[in-house]
């Protein structure tokens, strides 16, 4: 691979972990709570430690036990990718402290982005709580699969830095 070309899929397996995460801030909607994390991106080309802002939204909140309860989040960054990214997909852990300890899964896909362009990402999952209090749910570990042009696929890892902000709160009657 050329120096050229390595700095570029260096560059792009950076982007690539945020383009998953996402790039340009939408509005939110007016129940979604707002939060600012910092997480280290790893992959095979380098690491990168990155700011994400983010909205996350909770429905129903309030919940009962026993009723799923749908979350989702928008996430973005100010990077945008050097090199066009064919189609892309993220994998969060959503961590859950409170009333009870748990996790679930929150995923997102995309398609085309041309380079140089922002890159805004949805992801979107299930939790059912088991038990009646307040719980704070937390991003955790991101996986992100890209396939990038000139490059090819690319697998990323994100990890949360401490402290990790609550993305939202949800209360379970």
């Amino acid at each position: 691979m050329s120096k050229s070309l390595g700095r570029r899929a260096a560059t792009t397996a950076a982007v690539i972990t945020l383009g998953g995460l996402g790039v340009v801030a939408a509005q939110a909607p007016a129940s979604a709570s707002t939060f600012t994390a910092s997480y280290t991106c790893n992959s095979p080309l380098g690491n990168q430690t990155i700011t994400v802002n983010g909205t996350a939204t909770a429905s129903p909140n309030p919940t009962t036990v026993g009723s799923s309860t749908h979350f989702t989040a928008h996430i973005a960054t100010s990077l945008s990718s050097p090199l066009a990214i064919n189609s892309w997909s993220a994998t969060l852990t959503a961590n859950v402290s409170g009333a009870q300890t748990a996790s679930f899964q929150a995923t997102g896909s995309g398609g085309s982005i041309p380079a140089n362009q922002p890159v805004a990402a949805d992801v979107a999952g299930n939790w059912t709580p088991t038990a009646a209090g307040t719980d704070q749910i937390s991003g955790g570990n991101v996986s992100i699969n890209a396939n990038v042009v000139l490059v090819g696929n690319i697998t990323a890892t994100c990890t949360p830095n401490s402290p990790i902000p609550v993305a939202e709160t949800l209360t379970v009657n």
